[in-house]
């Protein structure tokens, strides 16, 4: 009886494991301003930081603040497109499709602190998801 019940259990453990979807990694890339960043046939430009009033980290503020900025968004095939992109509250605004790939804008780096105000070398970082199109 103890023989059959572990038995059991296996079986149900090895079902429910093969049941589980293997999620694919994101990649993440780095864009420093003013730099050219090719992946998969796309090129990515930070062109520039239109807004940056987010919170220094080292002060309290009511508010978080928001970064906007310009990004220059080409390929071979659909030419050049300059996207304005809003960083708010953990969002990750797409910036380009491709069949295999989603690109998304996931955050601007470094985070800004109050001794460092209009001296911060910025990078924007970029993640590289694999996906169809058929999928969706």
């Amino acid at each position: 009886m103890k023989y059959s019940a572990i038995l059991l259990l296996l079986v149900s453990f090895s079902l429910n494991a093969q049941d589980k979807k293997v999620e694919t990694p994101t990649i993440v890339f780095r864009a420093p301003l003013a730099e050219t960043i090719v992946k998969d046939g796309i090129y990515f430009r930070l062109e520039e930081i239109v807004e940056d009033s987010r919170c220094p980290s080292d002060v309290v503020c009511v508010w978080a603040g928001k970064a906007i900025v310009k990004v220059l968004v080409s390929s071979k095939e659909g030419g050049s497109e300059y996207i304005e992109v809003l960083l708010q509250n953990g969002k990750q605004p797409v910036l380009f499709e491709t069949e295999t790939s989603l690109f998304r804008a996931v955050k601007l780096s470094p985070y800004p602190i109050s001794s460092t105000k209009n001296t911060l070398e910025y990078v924007l970082l970029i993640s590289e998801e694999s996906h169809s199109l058929e999928e969706e």
